[in-house]
């Protein structure tokens, strides 16, 4: 042990002072002579026998001061008399004694006895005090703190004139033992003697010294002595000294350092040997065959060249490539695959040679070892043994690692020989690829042959020359479009000569043809054949491919727009076909190509396509590299090779270390060589591939592209499909219409004889030759279509033609005789007359289509021909007949009129006649048949029609001749004919009447006589009734129409004595009679008589009962009640004894259950069942079924009670059902969880009574139904309340829950063990925060890893939260780190401002730290320019770096980035820095510089502590501190005057612990000022919608939420809250405040002590305009500070919007806008 002696103990000898400050610590052994010590006790007086006792100097070490980690502090100063200086001189004595004298032998001491009292106070300094003050002696004790020391009063110079003398008072310590603390030499515990004489180590302390004595052996002990003071000196440095790190943690440190360097030996130790017994380098045989084997594999691939690889044999190439050839795609890849195959044989014969080396070292080495002849051959089992020797298996292990080193090493030659096989045929591709394009070549035999047979020129358009002439102009603007100099263009020329000359020739690669595709109708749009064009086809904005494409081609290809060329891409129009839409001269062939024509028919997606495509070569390509990797990877692993099996096989017979075995085991699982190591994670590799690809890829654009010149061809033969499918349909065609088809089709003919058949293109050779026999095939046939219908339409038309005229000639030249003949003569000629101008165009046409044919030379049959010159010649003579005619026409007409008198004369006549033979008395007399009379009136009335048909007929004639009434004035027909018109229907009136009478007759008589024959019970009386009253009306009708007669007269009389019988006989044919019916009738009439429903009508009738007809009516509608109201009962009864409670199957996790799905529909008929009884019970008919009645109302009404009971305890237990589900509610609720499946087992109960039965009704209301589902209700109620303790209980350990809905933190904690349970609800939690990162680990609890916002922005928390708790334990924890996470963030920005520039460090940083670290800033800046001397120009600085920051953050905004995160941080800081900039220019315009100004402070304000760390904000005379709620990168509000104005009064209110109430109409923005003022304060806003009938307890916990968690709510549309609730809300509201006033930690609301967090707020919006708004209470108003949200600043809001998305001329863009929706505003409806 190291002590140190105080520098401070002096006295007034100065050699004194440097003896005892030169003194060193000193260790002393003593022997112990005989001697007897015994402790005299407290009250014993103080006497000491001394012994002599020699001390020599035995040696002097020294240890290291050992640090503790407790510490023991003493802030008391113990001041005790002054030391006498006795004691300094006994102890300078000693020391120099101790200096002088050499030690003696030890002797052995004799065995002793010790007192065991144990001390009553065992601290050691108050023991050390003791002894001192006994002696009068004062003591000092200094501080432990650092922070307290002193040089002054930690140790006193005390002078000392006399020499020490101690009393000789011992006392034992020994060190104080505690669990929790290391060993401290310095804390001392007082034991007694004998407790510390039997321990190894112990301590013992007089006045004056202090010694360390330790027990060696055979009562051998080492002392180390010191005196007290100095002890205590020691003691205090030693605390002090562990107050440092460095000194505290030594002992770990130490023990690490020590583990370190132990491991960091026993690895390299490892290392070393390993590399020792496994490296093969070292051995020179091992070397010599390992060099050998690298020399065959670096031979294998030492090419010399690309093309002159032959020269050296050994070379192997995986690929077979010929730069002047051109292949299709399958023969390319196939002959690669040959190569590889060819390849694949050098390989296998240098894995030969490679094999026999091996061997041969093996043996080598084998002899080297003496163990050569167990190599040399194969042995058998029992010769193995000696294999299991040390030696051998150490050798055949060897040899196991050296086999599988040298497989590596042919991995690697695998490897390396594809990785050239992929560079040479990127060579290939790239040299191909940079060939120029060629001249385009047309398919001259067809274009000669065109020539030969081409169709007669007549007059068409040139479209196609119009086409490639647009093309051309096209081609040249776009080339137009990038200007060089004359020095530019002629580097470009040298560097393409010098390229020329050095540049290989290299002949296209592959051959694709352009391919015409017309899927059929059935075709479905999805082939993935047909697919394939989508994304290979050029896009809508390409540039022509012209002769120049070869100077242009690094440019001829532009991006894939959206639009897709195929019609596909776009919905399709529904459009009609017709000739003017196909044939329409107004589309030029340019605007084919630039708007591809076939989007307007896309019933045939005509297009064209590439073969092979895009798509098929990548796939055929990555096919042939990845089966050629197969290929070369195919060679067996030399492991496996059976000739080193004697080398490798024998290793399986031993018994191997697990290691090697496993090695084996490996490689019998694993395929060899690994393709996926080798190929697939060879970065270089696979970059080359993908540049092959992208070659490939390249030149197919460019392909792509120059295809879309062959689009018009597409279009053509689209439209020639079209028109084949639509000519057929599209009725008869003009001859213009045929001449527009002839023309245009031609043209088309002409145009893809034309086509280009043949051009190369980087590495393709693009053949259009199919594409074009394809497409003319169409064309020709819509022309020889054409033709066909034409010779038919001729054909047609002149039969037609022909039919008419002949047939009218022939009528033309009839003579009429009768009457009917000339009406018809007369008016054939009107017609001919009006169709003769329709004929001569018909003819025309004809003429017309035949020089048509004349003029396109179209085969037209002879007989067609002769069939024309006939027609012209009948048409002819038919217009001369129709003159002759018209001028014979007036002598025909004076024939025609005497005729027509003749015949009118003769039909009044027979009128006469017929009017006479009706009238006869005959018809009216009673004794004539019925037959007779019906026949008589059957003849009349035929008589009478034929005659109104002539009368009709003549009428008519007058009518055809209105033209002609100069010839037919003598008669006037119109008025003769209405006048025996007239008569005839007199006529047929009487006979109507005379057969209405007979017919009455006879129906009368077979009724009568069916009626009288019935009984009671089977007669019809509504039937009855029906023909009574008919038969009434009838005989009424003849009376007025007909002569008195007989008939009439008797017909009248019976009827109406049977009418009069008829009331008695419904009465009695009542089928409600019951027998008490009867018998009351009997005793009515009094009569013997029996009566019942049999009775026949012919007997009733006989008796005459006319007289009790008031009686027999009375008893019959008394029945007719009675039976109504029976059957509305039975109907009743009979429903609810058949009708089931439907029931369904509920399954849930466990089990499966009935419940009842819906009532509605029982509830209907059970209301409508009860209020029909209501019904039956007010009746008076009553009486007879009164008892049943009340009877089932009762079971109703039962009924009805039960159903209510029934579906309250099914809703409430379909709520709980899942909830007790979760093992986590079972585990915390286990009482309620017993609860609940007690009434799970009583539901099952009842449900197993009515299940599949048909009588609900009287099993729901049997006894104990009731009961049953009465006490589920109470259980299910109390289980409600538990759970609803419960979940009280998780929100207020994680207040933010009260946001959440009963249902929503059920399924949080019902799945608590599932941390992912709670990502649904993190947005109604907390501002911002979307998502948590949580990493699922291995081992161990998930965390939480970052907070993710909604626009995709992560916030990694510092330390991972641990999800091992409650869910809201650990949400406390998410909570607390996104406070602290922000904090960091926020400090971490603030350090950065001037260590980067702006742009960067906007980017870098989360966008909520950029928002608020720009405002420190903005503030920091403005504060230091106003306490500077040249405050103007410091402003106006701070103005000019506010406009630097907006162009930066403009230009950053404008840049074509996808991160909607970094544009939605952009917009908010531009529109903050914008209101920054307008604040600067207002401090500018008005001069202050003034940081107390109110035109400064009316502002938000963001100061920085930096010795808090702590953000505020301030406005006016409020501050707060910054809240650090997460939340994310949202937009920020334009800041208007208004908005500073609202915010102002907020802030104050704030300050004085109000409310505020923004009020002011719709629109206006109230609840998103409030939004964004807690976005500037960094809180989170909680927005509650209110409505009407809004429920105070709904508040109150939201109010729970809000005061615990410290947010802020805005409760939107205050004012529609009822005056009662409002009333509450405002009770509520003041205890907030005054808990907040008085600045209470906890308080009460509604009856529970919660705690507050202070900067809870409460804001509420109100529209005065609504009309069910109330009026707020005054108390609730005084709690508020009201603010006039009125009309908002549109045009800046528009400006500052616009500008922060990036518009430059954002004020004039914002004028119009404003303008735009005024007048909107004013002049559009609100819909």
């Amino acid at each position: 042990m190291e002590t140190f002696i105080p520098i401070d103990l002096t006295t007034e000898n100065q050699e004194m002072d440097k003896e005892e400050t030169n003194t060193k610590p000193r260790l002393l052994k003593y022997e112990e002579k005989k001697h007897e010590y015994i402790k005299p006790l407290e009250t014993q007086p103080t006497e000491i026998a001394e012994k002599e006792l020699e001390y020599k100097t035995v040696k002097a070490f020294t240890e290291s001061l050992k640090s503790e980690k407790t510490e023991e502090n003493i802030t008391q100063q113990h001041m005790v008399s002054p030391e006498p200086a006795s004691l300094r001189e006994k102890g300078k004595s000693w020391r120099k004694k101790d200096q002088t004298h050499a030690c003696p032998k030890v002797r052995k001491a004799r065995p002793v006895s010790y007192d065991r009292t144990e001390p009553k106070d065992d601290d050691v300094i108050r023991n050390i005090i003791r002894l001192r003050e006994k002696l009068g002696w004062q003591t000092v004790l200094p501080q432990h703190s650092l922070k307290y020391g002193s040089s002054k009063i930690a140790v006193q110079k005390i002078t000392l004139k006399k020499p020490l003398e101690d009393d000789g008072e011992f006392v034992y310590c020994l060190p104080r033992k505690s669990p929790k603390a290391l060993y401290n030499p310095y804390d001392l515990q007082v034991v007694s003697a004998h407790t510390a004489k039997h321990c190894k180590e112990f301590w013992v302390i007089t006045a004056s010294f202090i010694s360390k004595v330790t027990n060696i052996v055979d009562s051998i002990e080492e002392v180390e002595l010191i005196p007290t003071l100095e002890w205590l000196s020691e003691r205090r440095h030693y605390y002090l000294l562990r107050q440092f790190k460095i000194f505290s943690d030594f002992r770990m440190n130490k023990a690490f350092v020590t583990w370190k360097l132990n491991v960091k030996r026993i690895k390299t130790e490892k290392s070393r040997s390993f590399l020792y017994h496994h490296l093969f380098l070292a051995d020179d045989l091992f070397q010599a065959c390992l060099l050998y084997i690298r020399g065959l594999c670096e031979d294998a691939i030492n090419l010399k060249n690309d093309n002159d690889h032959e020269n050296n044999l050994s070379a192997i190439c995986l690929v077979k490539l010929d730069s002047s050839r051109t292949y299709s795609l399958d023969e390319f890849c196939e002959e690669q695959l040959q190569q590889a195959t060819q390849a694949l044989k050098q390989l296998e014969d240098i894995r030969d040679k490679a094999i026999s080396e091996m061997k041969s070292t093996f043996l080598k080495v084998a002899e080297k070892n003496e163990i050569k002849r167990y190599f040399e051959s194969k042995l058998s089992e029992d010769d193995t043994t000696h294999f299991k020797l040390p030696k051998c298996r150490r050798l055949l292990e060897t040899f196991f690692k050296f086999v599988m080193l040298i497989d590596y090493i042919f991995q690697e030659l695998i490897r390396q020989l594809m990785n050239t096989a992929v560079t040479l045929l990127l060579e290939l591709f790239n040299g191909s690829a940079g060939m120029p394009f060629s001249v385009e070549k047309k398919n001259e035999n067809l274009i000669r042959t065109f020539k030969d047979n081409s169709f007669p020129t007549g007059k068409t358009t040139n479209d196609g020359e119009e086409l490639v002439d647009n093309s051309k102009t096209h081609a040249i603007s776009v080339q137009k479009s990038e200007v060089k100099t004359d020095s530019d263009i002629s580097e470009i020329l040298n560097s393409v000569e010098v390229g020329k000359d050095l540049r290989k020739t290299y002949a296209p690669i592959f051959e694709v043809n352009l391919c015409l595709r017309i899927p059929a109708e059935s075709d479905s749009s999805e082939n993935p054949k047909e697919n394939f064009h989508e994304s290979d086809l050029c896009p809508e904005e390409c540039v022509m491919f012209e002769d120049e494409m070869s100077e242009n081609k690094d440019k001829c290809v532009k991006k894939h727009s959206s639009e897709e060329l195929l019609p596909k891409a776009k919905k399709p129009k529904e459009i009609s076909y017709n000739l003017e839409d196909i044939l329409s001269d107004t589309e030029s062939e340019t605007e084919f190509e630039n708007k591809y024509m076939y989007y307007e028919f896309p019933e045939f997606p005509t297009n064209l396509f590439i073969d092979p495509n895009r798509l098929e070569f990548s796939v055929k390509i990555q096919n042939m590299l990845t089966n050629m990797e197969k290929c070369i990877t195919t060679i067996t692993p030399l492991c496996q090779d059976p000739h080193l099996s004697i080398f490798i096989d024998l290793v399986s017979t031993m018994d191997l270390p697990n290691k090697i075995g496993s090695i084996i085991h490996y490689t019998e699982q694993t395929r060899w060589p690994d393709c996926h190591i080798l190929f697939e994670m060879d970065p270089a590799y696979q970059n080359i591939i993908v540049n092959l690809l992208t070659i490939v890829g390249n030149s197919m654009g460019l392909v792509n592209a120059y295809s879309c010149k062959f689009i018009k061809y597409c279009t053509m033969v689209e439209k020639a499909k079209i028109m084949s499918m639509k000519i057929s349909s599209m009725g008869e065609l003009t001859s213009k219409e045929f001449e527009a088809i002839l023309n245009r089709f031609r043209n088309y003919f002409r145009h893809i004889v034309n086509m280009a058949i043949e051009k190369r293109i980087g590495i393709f050779k693009v053949v259009s030759l199919d594409y074009q026999s394809e497409c003319l095939p169409y064309i020709d046939n819509v022309i020889h279509m054409s033709h066909t219908l034409m010779r038919s339409v001729i054909e047609k038309k002149n039969k037609n033609l022909l039919e008419v005229v002949e047939s009218s000639l022939q009528q033309l030249e009839c003579d009429p005789t009768e009457i009917e003949e000339f009406v018809e003569h007369f008016i054939f000629l009107n017609t001919i007359s009006s169709k003769i101008s329709k004929l001569e165009k018909e003819y025309l046409t004809i003429s017309q289509l035949y020089s048509v044919v004349t003029h396109h030379q179209i085969h037209i049959s002879e007989e067609q021909i002769a069939i024309f010159q006939v027609l012209h010649i009948k048409f002819s003579q038919l217009k001369s007949s129709m003159k002759l005619s018209i001028v014979n026409k007036d002598t025909a007409l004076t024939k025609f009129r005497d005729n027509l008198e003749a015949c009118i004369s003769g039909l009044r006549v027979d009128v006469s006649n017929l009017k006479a033979k009706i009238r006869a008395p005959l018809l009216l007399c009673a004794a004539t048949q019925v037959s007779t009379a019906m026949e008589m009136i059957q003849t009349l009335s035929g008589e009478a029609a034929s005659l109104t048909n002539k009368a009709k007929a003549y009428s008519s004639y007058q009518d055809c001749f209105s033209d002609c009434q100069s010839h037919m004035h003598s008669i006037n027909v119109e008025e003769i004919t209405q006048i025996v018109l007239s008569e005839i229907s007199d006529i047929e009136c009487d006979l109507t009447l005379r057969k209405q009478l007979w017919e009455a007759q006879e129906e009368w008589r077979q009724a009568s006589s069916e009626w009288r024959n019935c009984s009671l019970q089977s007669i019809d009386v509504e039937s009855v009734q029906k023909n009574v009253s008919k038969l009434m009306h009838i005989i009424s009708v003849l009376e007025k129409g007909l002569p008195k007669s007989d008939m009439l007269t008797h017909l009248k009389q019976v009827v109406t004595e049977f009418k009069q019988e008829l009331p008695i006989i419904i009465a009695l044919g009542n089928p409600c009679l019951k027998p008490r019916h009867w018998e009351a009738l009997q005793e009515t009439i009094g009569k013997s008589v029996t009566l019942d429903k049999n009775c026949k009508v012919e007997n009733l009738l006989a008796l005459k009962m006319f007289q009790y007809e008031n009686e027999i009516n009375d008893m019959s509608t008394s029945a007719t009640n009675e039976a109504a109201l029976e059957k509305m009962l039975f109907k009743i009864i009979d429903f609810w004894n058949i009708t089931p409670l439907h029931l369904v199957l509920h399954h849930t996790e466990i089990y499966s259950i009935f419940i009842i799905p819906s009532i509605d529909d029982i509830s209907a008929q059970l209301e409508e069942s009860q209020v029909i009884l209501a019904t039956i019970k007010g009746s008076p008919h009553i009486g007879p079924i009164k008892d049943l009645v009340n009877e089932w109302d009762q079971n109703l009404t039962l009924f009805s009670y039960t159903l209510e009971e029934w579906m309250n305890c099914q809703r409430n237990w379909l709520y709980l059902e899942p909830i007790f589900h979760s093992s986590e509610i079972r585990r915390q609720l286990p009482a309620e969880t017993e609860l609940f499946s007690q009434v799970i087992s009583m539901w099952k109960k009842i449900m197993s009574k009515i299940q599949n039965k048909q009588n609900a009704l009287q099993i729901t209301t049997s006894a104990g139904v009731l009961e049953i589902l009465q006490n589920c209700n109470i259980h299910l109620e109390h289980i409600k309340k538990s759970l609803e303790d419960y979940l009280e209980v998780k929100r207020l350990i994680f207040p933010r829950f009260y946001f959440l809905s009963n249902a929503e933190l059920l399924d949080i904690l019902a799945d608590s063990r599932n941390p992912e349970s709670v990502q649904p609800h993190l947005v109604k939690c907390f501002g911002n925060v979307k998502q948590l990162l949580i990493w699922k680990q291995d081992i161990g609890p998930p965390a939480v890893k970052m907070l993710i916002s909604a626009e995709g922005e992560g916030l990694v928390l510092p330390k991972k939260i641990r999800v091992r708790s409650a869910v809201e334990q650990w949400l406390v924890n998410v909570e607390k780190s996104m406070f602290d996470v922000l904090k960091k963030f926020l400090s971490q920005g603030i350090e950065d401002w001037n260590c980067r520039t702006f742009s960067q460090w906007v980017l870098s940083h989360p966008g909520q730290v950029v928002l608020t670290v720009s405002q420190i800033m903005f503030y920091n800046d403005c504060i230091k320019s106003f306490v500077s001397s040249y405050s103007r120009e410091k402003l106006e600085e701070v103005h000019a770096g506010l406009i630097c920051h907006l162009e930066e953050v403009a230009e950053l905004v404008v840049l074509d980035t996808s991160n909607s995160r970094t544009k939605a941080v952009l917009g908010a800081l531009l529109t903050l820095y914008v209101h920054c900039r307008d604040i600067v220019i207002n401090l500018l315009l008005k001069n202050i510089f003034n940081a107390e100004d109110f035109e400064w402070t009316r502002h938000l304000q963001y100061k920085w502590n930096e010795k808090q760390k702590l953000c505020y904000v301030s406005q006016g005379n409020a501050s707060f501190t910054y809240g650090y709620e997460y939340l994310g990168c949202t937009s920020r509000l334009v800041i208007t005057p208004l908005t500073d104005r609202c915010w102002l009064t907020l802030m104050e209110a704030l300050h004085l612990n109000l409310g505020g109430c923004p009020a002011g109409p719709a629109g206006t923005g109230k609840t998103e000022t409030v939004k964004d003022l807690a976005k500037s304060l960094g809180k989170h806003c909680v927005v509650f919608n209110c409505f009407e009938n809004l429920d105070y307890k709904i508040v109150r916990k939201f109010f729970f939420g809000l005061v615990q968690s410290g947010a802020w709510s805005c409760f939107d549309e205050f004012n529609l809250i009822d005056l009662e609730v409002l009333s509450v809300i405002a009770s509520q509201i003041l205890t907030i405040k005054a808990a907040k006033d008085n600045y209470s930690a906890r308080f009460v609301l509604e009856g529970k002590e919660i705690r507050i967090n202070m900067s809870c707020a409460v804001f509420i919006t109100m529209n005065p305009r609504y009309k069910g708004g109330v009026e707020l209470p005054d108390n609730l108003k005084s709690l508020f500070r009201p603010v006039a949200m009125m009309v908002p600043h549109y045009q800046m809001i528009a400006e500052i919007i616009l500008f922060s998305f990036g518009f430059k001329s954002a004020k004039s863009l914002s004028e119009k806008l404003t303008n735009l929706y005024e007048l909107a505003c004013k002049q559009l409806s609100q819909q």
